[in-house]
C-alpha cells in the first residue's frame, strides 16, 4: 500500500469517519485500516520504521550474478560467473555502468564560467528579476 493511501486513511479517520467507510472509500480491508490506524497511534507516523538486523551478505550486483548463474545451470551448463559474462559479451551484450551525469566539454566549461562571471556581482533582487 502506498504512503499516500496510508496518509489518506489516517486523515479520514481523524476526520471522524468509520473504519468501514474508510476501507470502502480507499479500497482495502477494514483490518488493513485498523492496523494502519493502530501503528499511527503508537508511533505517530505511517511509514515503516527502519528495522535492525544483520546487513545483507550479497550486493545487488552479486544477486544479479547469482540469478544469471542459476539460469545457466537450469539450462544444463555448470559454469562460473566469468564464463557467463564472456558468453553474454560474445552475444553482443556489454556491461556498462551509466554515468551519473554527462561530461562537460571544454566549450561547456567556458560557457558556464562566462555565465557565472557575468552574474558574479548580482544582488538578490537581480536574481529574483532574472528568475521571473
Amino acid at each position: 500500500m502506498s504512503l499516500e493511501t496510508k496518509e489518506r486513511i489516517v486523515k479520514l479517520l481523524e476526520e471522524g469517519n468509520s473504519s468501514r467507510m474508510v476501507a470502502k472509500d480507499v479500497g482495502c480491508s477494514q483490518s488493513a485500516v485498523s492496523k494502519i490506524w493502530t501503528k499511527y497511534k503508537q508511533h505517530g507516523m505511517v511509514v515503516k520504521a527502519k528495522r535492525t538486523g544483520r546487513p545483507r551478505k550479497t550486493s545487488k550486483r552479486q544477486d544479479k550474478q547469482l540469478k544469471m548463474k542459476h539460469k545457466w545451470e537450469e539450462a544444463g551448463a555448470n559454469v562460473c560467473d566469468r564464463t557467463v559474462r564472456n558468453r553474454l559479451k560474445e552475444m553482443g551484450f556489454q556491461y556498462r555502468k551509466a554515468k551519473r551525469k554527462p561530461s562537460l566539454t571544454p566549450k561547456h566549461k567556458r560557457t558556464r564560467l562566462q555565465w557565472a562571471k557575468e552574474r558574479q556581482s548580482w544582488t538578490v533582487d537581480d536574481d529574483e528579476s532574472y528568475l521571473q
